[in-house]
């Protein structure tokens, strides 16, 4: 497996998100969030898609997303945006956004 990089993508006062890829996979990190209500929410989801359309256009088939098992506030995040759960790597829960 090719090896990966990671930045930081995202800083807001309210949350960050690290992206991590390499040729076959882009994958988003949620190490930070301060808080979630509607507001946060609704920008999330339309960064969201913003980003999808930049990396299907990059040529990825979508966005992945690796959770620690226990973060059940970010799970639920990951699920109101859409993603869908695809499995465990490396002691983490894989979700994934995009086309199948």
């Amino acid at each position: 497996m090719p090896a990966s990089k990671s930045f930081t993508f995202i800083e807001t006062k309210d949350y960050t998100i690290r992206l991590e890829y390499n040729e076959d996979y882009a994958i988003v990190h949620l190490p930070y969030i301060e808080k979630m209500d509607k507001g946060v929410f609704i920008d999330m989801k339309y960064r969201l898609e913003d980003w999808y359309e930049f990396m299907t256009t990059a040529g990825y088939a979508g966005i992945f997303a690796a959770v620690d098992p226990n973060d059940e506030k970010i799970k639920r995040l990951l699920d109101m945006l859409g993603f869908k759960f695809k499995g465990a790597a490396d002691n983490m829960y894989v979700y994934f956004y995009g086309e199948v």
